[in-house]
Formats: C-alpha cells, sequence, structure tokens
C-alpha cells in the first residue's frame, strides 16, 4: 500500500511520468513493431546502392593571346564554374551518347555528385548506382565527358581566333604582292622610297599575325589529368539491414513514446495518485491489491491474513489514529460510479475496526436494491422485525471471526429513499456515535442518484472507493464539487485495483 500526501520531488515527478508513458505499453510496442517494419521494407525495396569515385585535377588552358591581361594560368579557373559545368546537361549528353545508354541525361544527373576540396583545382566526380559495375562505368563517363566538353571548348574558341586572324593577313598579304610588283616596276624616286617603308610596315604586322597565329596553334588544350580513376567498389555505399533496423527501432520507439505521450495528455482516466489527490484535493488513504477471483465480501477477521486485509486494518489504524482523522464517529463509504464497488471496502473497514477493539455499526444505505445481509456472515437472529423507520429497524450482527464484531443495520426498499435518509431517525443514528463507537455507512454511486450526497452532508467524513483504472478525472471533480456543496467533507480516497487483468495494461 502507498500513501502520498507531500508534493512529489522532482526524481518521483519523473519516475511519476515513466510509470504514466508505461500504462500505454501497446503505443510503444506497435511504434517499435512500425520502426522495424518500416527499415526492413526500406531494406528490401531499394536495394543496396554502390557509389564509385573519380578525381580530376582541372589544369588552365593558355587564353592570354585573346584575353589580355596577362592573368596566370592558375587564377584563370573557376572551380565553382568548372563544377557547374561538370553537373551541366552538355556534359550529361556527352556521357549519354558514350556509353548507349537511352536513359534522358537529366535522369543521369539526379545520382552524380561532383565536389572540390577546398584550396585545391580538384574535382571529386561520385556516382551511386544499383551495382558496382554500372557505378563505376557512369563514373568514368562523366569525368571523361567532362574532360572532353572541356578541350572541344577550348579548341573550338582557338579555332575561331585563328579565323579570325587569317582574315585580318589575307588583305595584308595581298597589299604586300601589290607593292612588291610596283617596286619592281619602278626605277625609283620618291613614290619607291615611299613604297619601300609601307611595305616593311605590311610585313612587320604580316610577321605580327602569324606569330599570333602560330602561338594559338602551339597552345596545350590539355583540359586536365585523370588522378583517381572509378573502380568498382567492393562495399555497398547504403545501411545495411541491421543499421536500417536499427535506426527505424529508434525512429519507431521514438514515435511510439510521442503516441504515449499524446494519449496520456488526452487521457480523461487517472494517471497516478498525484491525479486523486488533485481532483479531490485530499489524501490517498490506501492502495488496495488485486482482489483474488472467488473471494467472499469480508476479508478481515479471523484468518484474514491476505494482502487485501492487511490493507484495510492499515487504512483503519489511520482514520483511528491519525490526528487529522480522529474524532470522525461517522463516515460515508461511496464511489462515484458503478465501475468502483464501495461496499467491499465498507464491510472490510468496519471489519478492521472492529478488530482494534471499536464499537462499529455498518449501515447499508442503499434502500433501493439491498443485497448486503445476504453477502455477509450473519449470526442467528431470533427478532422479529421492528416495525417503524428503516434507521430505527433491526441490527443484525455480523461474526468476523473470533474477535471482531460489528453490528449491521441491512438496507430495506422504502418508497422515498431521500425521506428515509433524511429523516430525524437517520440523523440521529449518525450523531449517536461515542469516541470509541463508528457508523460505517454505505451508498450507492453518489454519480447515479443523490442518496450519497443526503448522508454527505451529515456523515462527519466521506472516503472516496476509485476504481485505479477506471476512474475519470471529471468524475473526481464532481464528486468533490458535490460533496463540498452540500457541506460535507472528503478524507481521503481508497484505490482499488480490482480483479480485472488487462492487456499490456499495468498490473
Amino acid at each position: 500500500m502507498s500513501v502520498i500526501d507531500e508534493p512529489a520531488e522532482e526524481p518521483d515527478q519523473i519516475r511519476d511520468q515513466l510509470r504514466q508513458l508505461f500504462r500505454y505499453r501497446a503505443c510503444l510496442v506497435l511504434g517499435l513493431l512500425l520502426g522495424l517494419l518500416g527499415g526492413g521494407a526500406v531494406f528490401v525495396l531499394s536495394g543496396p546502392t554502390y557509389t564509385a569515385t573519380g578525381e580530376v585535377v582541372v589544369q588552365a588552358i593558355g587564353t592570354a593571346p585573346f584575353e589580355g591581361g596577362g592573368v596566370s594560368a592558375d587564377k584563370q579557373i573557376s572551380m565553382g564554374t568548372e563544377r557547374q559545368i561538370a553537373q551541366s546537361a552538355s556534359v550529361a549528353v556527352k556521357a549519354a551518347q558514350a556509353l548507349g545508354e537511352r536513359t534522358a541525361p537529366a535522369a543521369l544527373q539526379r545520382d552524380l555528385r561532383v565536389s572540390n576540396p577546398p584550396e585545391t583545382q580538384t574535382l571529386v566526380f561520385e556516382y551511386s548506382a544499383g551495382s558496382a559495375d554500372r557505378a563505376a562505368r557512369l563514373v568514368n563517363a562523366f569525368v571523361q565527358a567532362y574532360l572532353d566538353y572541356r578541350r572541344d571548348t577550348a579548341a573550338q574558341r582557338i579555332d575561331t581566333t585563328v579565323q579570325k586572324l587569317n582574315g585580318e593577313l589575307t588583305p595584308l598579304l595581298e597589299q604586300r604582292k601589290a607593292l612588291d610588283e610596283r617596286l619592281a616596276a619602278a626605277g625609283g624616286g620618291p613614290a619607291h622610297a615611299a613604297d619601300q617603308s609601307g611595305r616593311s610596315d605590311l610585313v612587320s604586322a604580316i610577321a605580327t599575325l602569324r606569330g599570333r597565329i602560330s602561338t594559338l596553334k602551339s597552345l596545350d588544350t590539355t583540359p586536365g589529368d585523370i588522378v583517381r580513376k572509378g573502380d568498382p567498389p567492393a562495399f555497398p555505399s547504403s545501411p545495411g539491414l541491421n543499421v536500417l533496423l536499427l535506426t527505424g527501432a529508434v525512429a519507431g520507439l521514438a514515435l511510439g513514446i510521442l503516441a504515449a505521450w499524446v494519449r496520456s495528455v488526452l487521457e480523461p482516466r487517472i494517471r497516478s495518485v498525484a491525479d486523486v489527490q488533485e481532483s479531490l484535493r485530499a489524501p490517498v488513504l490506501g492502495i488496495l491489491p488485486r482482489r483474488r477471483s472467488g473471494g467472499g465480501v469480508l476479508e478481515v477477521g479471523g484468518s484474514g491474513r491476505g494482502n487485501r486485509a492487511e490493507a484495510h486494518r492499515t487504512i483503519a489504524f489511520r482514520l483511528v489514529h491519525d490526528r487529522r482523522f480522529a474524532g470522525c464517529g461517522s463516515l460515508l463509504i461511496v464511489s462515484p460510479r458503478d465501475d468502483a464497488d464501495a461496499v467491499p471496502v465498507a464491510v472490510n473497514l468496519a471489519g478492521a475496526l472492529a478488530e482494534i477493539g471499536a464499537d462499529v455499526l455498518l449501515v447499508e444505505a442503499n434502500l433501493r436494491t439491498p443485497v448486503l445481509a445476504q453477502r455477509l456472515p450473519l449470526r442467528p437472529s431470533h427478532g422479529r422485525p421492528v416495525p417503524g423507520s428503516w434507521a430505527e429497524g433491526e441490527r443484525l450482527t455480523v461474526d468476523a471471526g473470533a474477535d471482531g464484531r460489528f453490528a449491521l443495520l441491512p438496507g430495506r426498499e422504502v418508497p422515498n429513499p431521500a425521506r428515509a435518509l433524511t429523516s430525524p431517525q437517520f440523523a440521529r443514528l449518525l450523531n449517536a456515535a461515542g469516541p470509541d463507537e463508528h457508523v460505517v455507512v454505505v451508498t450507492g454511486p453518489l454519480l447515479a442518484h443523490a442518496d450519497g450526497l443526503a448522508v454527505a452532508k451529515q456523515a462527519a467524513g466521506v472516503v472516496v472507493v476509485c476504481d485505479l483504472h477506471e476512474v475519470r478525472r471529471d468524475d473526481l471533480d464532481r464528486v468533490r464539487e458535490l460533496i463540498t456543496a452540500a457541506g460535507g467533507h472528503i478524507l481521503g480516497a481508497v484505490l482499488d485495483k480490482g480483479s480485472r487483468r488487462r492487456v499490456l495494461r499495468p498490473a
């Protein structure tokens, strides 16, 4: 049995939150299974992935003859631009043509990654495919296509410039030929000297153009060197089955924890002892262990030595000796709804009080369907039914063993239960208890009809019996509001684990 009166410290709050999550073990198990299935499905559907790698050192092609400025070769390369060129559609088209691939170039580009390590002129090509050989073939095709594209582009630019210079050279050659013919025909004089000077200028210009053409034709158009060829990888780059299962399990467990947390937040039933205390604003007097099936109502007295009997004795001892509860001569034992049975708690509290020497009267204030007289071991009675009001009727003796006996005022069907429970005779019955006398009253569920409220405003204290798994927070809130409004005082709550065992729910 556990009694919690003081606010929980931080470690207790953490333990309480963990208990609340483990109340929904079905969510945790379902999330874990879904994660494992998802990891297995990814492995089966996606299959292994292989990644081949190739590396190219990019070289600058001399462009100074037609792009002035005298910029050094290493500064003529923009590696960001080269990286974009390597991933361009033009390079993809060349790679597809070289392999004879019918796949669209855009589709081939999706699995290509090109990177440039910092402070280097190196491009790293990576290609992922379903087989190691295909990954190697495609990465090599893209490396070669990039180099061919760069070489062809440079050669085209050189050819274009050479054609332009040849176009400038042809008229100069024609002019020189004309001057040579005119000088050969002329005999001298001032005109001859002028032609000689013009011819010298033409020869100089022609030599300059021919030198530029020769320089362009001698340029090295090598775009770069392959420093690492794409070889078929020995192992797949994609995660293996174990990694996928572990990842799926972690993700599924996280999803299950989230679902359990959301379920606990939205759960209308109580989740812990602290919830009961918060709703009733009263302590939990005790938690009754699970009830064995087939047992009788009376568990204390005589040879009653089970866990539930000891729990009832502990609650009774607390009610008698705790200074906050001492002096409460009359107690009302009531449950919010039919999901919790207040009758066994009332009967066993009466038996436990009788064991410690108190005079106890158990009153069955259920005047609609009374059954308690048939469920208890009664001593033979030779009296006759007493006419008059129910509260002044015959009292029976319950045999709770050699050391314990208590009186029972059984319920009786009456035309107007509310009038009987508010009568002066019943009020005198509740107020007649002395220092060592206790009147324990049990009624039907408080939220089912108003009989319990009629008793609550007259009894010295009220004990609320709750099913630990089924009671709802809004029911407890309503019980507290009704009892307080009627002028009653809630002493505390007794939590009963019941007798049913639920699948994937805490015991």
